[in-house]
């Protein structure tokens, strides 16, 4: 009887499993190895929220906070809203984005977008962060 395409010798496919296990770990190691930590003490930064209707708020946040999510929420800027990630903006200095009209909280740092999510970017005196009520998911 011949094989079909679908069955494995099961030595090669434990082969395979152990090598897909191994690179797992080490991309694993790689990311916590090169991911940015941030340092806790004494520090102050700014946050600019953005309003939908263009208004500007500036906070200025005195804290001992080593990520930014932790120091928006003790600061008042934002609500505690933690989801299976980390920390989820839907309300922002008193304003709150509907996901069903496609509106979110756009996060940058001195106007650059940042890659990392709220609670893993680091933050150091003098940083300025934005908040910006932005509709749509395209292009962001």
């Amino acid at each position: 009887m011949s094989k079909t395409p679908t069955q494995g010798n099961p030595k090669q496919i434990a082969l395979a499993l152990a090598i897909l296990a191994f690179v797992a770990v080490v991309l694993l190691a790689v990311w916590k190895f090169y991911a940015p930590t941030g340092t806790a003490g004494d520090k102050s930064i700014q946050v600019l929220v953005v309003h939908a209707d263009g208004q500007t708020r500036s906070f200025t946040l005195n804290t001992q906070q080593a990520y930014l999510g932790p120091a928006l929420v003790e600061g008042g800027v934002v609500e505690d809203n933690p989801a299976a990630h980390g920390l989820y903006i839907l309300t922002a200095d008193g304003e709150t984005v509907d996901e069903a009209n496609q509106e979110w909280w756009k996060l940058t740092k001195s106007g650059e977008l940042l890659t990392t999510g709220v609670d893993s970017t680091p933050i150091a005196g003098g940083d300025v962060f934005e908040l910006t009520f932005t509709t749509g998911y395209d292009g962001f």
